[in-house]
């Protein structure tokens, strides 16, 4: 992991809080937190109750390649024809097939695997809708360093490039597009005071080859922060995106500070990461909610001085990606006692 530790300190106005190891912090003291501990702390701590003084990295800089950890050189790369992480990771296909059919995976690498798939190569991935050209379903694999992927279809129609952050078109089935040219992201709060984003229909054509007409989706999220690219993903093809861990290459606005909370705000284009400009929680007589981490939709922490990417006329840096579940996913570990 490229990231030892944080030194963290209460944003003004905060008057206490307590940190996943049960420490508790006060005004004007500074904390060191080792990375595990960091990455336990809401979204929404992030975004309004923390301020995160420096970050102490390991000695990397952001790549324009993605390598996952342990698996770019050697023997990790199963140089005798196997398909090593990397290889899968990076992969893109317009068909599912394209991809699950070309490796098979198990133990801890495949924690995430949703249970639709069959037996052998490409098992816990289940097939893609007949009537739709795409339907990633719920399929994630967890990396050496316990940074999470899923697998997703881009249906917006162009390409996403590598590193851009995308958002839900269609949750239920795993369709993403970029923040400018995605769905709406609307926050609502409930009669308990829950905020929660809205659910959707959403209809698509069916694919040229079947002619099934127009489907719809029903009650989807969609506009929410799905994740970040790994490589480019053409249009019209599945491939994986990054939904927690360090993401070594990710596309943020220029001049970010490190240790910034980043999020898609509305202003975004690109799949370009920002600090939010509105951080005061509000709500509406409509029961619409902003200001808040969820409504900002926030990814993560910036650890890196954002770099020009040659060529693009974007910025890029390592981004530590916060799980949107409240408590992070657990990681099953082997136990040598």
């Amino acid at each position: 992991m490229s990231v030892r530790s944080y030194v963290i300190q209460l944003q003004a106005g905060v008057g206490q809080a307590l940190l996943p190891d049960h420490r508790k912090m006060l005004p004007g003291v500074q904390y060191v937190v080792d990375a595990d501990t960091f990455s336990r702390i809401s979204l929404g701590a992030r975004q309004s109750v923390i301020k995160v003084v420096s970050v102490n990295t390991d000695s990397t800089s952001t790549s324009g390649t993605f390598y996952p950890a342990q698996t770019s050189t050697g023997y990790n790369l199963q140089a005798l024809g196997g398909v090593s992480f990397q290889n899968i990771l990076s992969q893109t296909s317009s068909t599912l097939s394209g991809i699950a059919g070309s490796f098979s995976i198990a133990g801890f690498a495949a924690q995430g695997a949703s249970a639709g798939g069959g037996a052998g190569a490409g098992a816990g991935i289940g097939l893609p809708n007949a009537v739709l050209s795409g339907s990633a379903n719920n399929y994630t694999l967890t990396g050496p360093d316990g940074a999470r992927y899923a697998l997703v279809y881009n249906e917006t129609g162009a390409t996403i490039s590598g590193g851009w952050s995308t958002v839900w078109t269609d949750y239920n089935n795993r369709f993403v597009g970029v923040a400018a040219s995605g769905a709406a992201l609307v926050v609502k709060q409930d009669g308990l005071g829950t905020a929660y984003v809205i659910s959707s229909n959403v209809s698509y054509s069916g694919s040229a080859t079947n002619n099934n007409g127009t489907v719809t989706s029903i009650g989807t999220k969609a506009g929410e922060f799905a994740g970040i690219t790994l490589v480019n993903l053409p249009a019209n093809n599945f491939g994986f995106i990054q939904v927690d861990g360090i993401h070594p290459n990710a596309a943020v606005a220029s001049g970010t500070p490190v240790g910034t909370a980043v999020g898609l705000v509305s202003t975004n284009t690109n799949g370009t990461l920002a600090a939010p400009t509105n951080t005061t929680p509000s709500v509406s007589s409509t029961l619409v909610v902003s200001g808040t981490a969820l409504a900002n939709n926030i990814a993560g922490t910036v650890l890196t001085t954002p770099a020009s990417g040659t060529g693009t006329g974007q910025f890029f840096a390592q981004v530590e990606l916060r799980s949107r579940r409240v408590k992070k996913p657990y990681v099953r570990f082997l136990n040598k006692n």
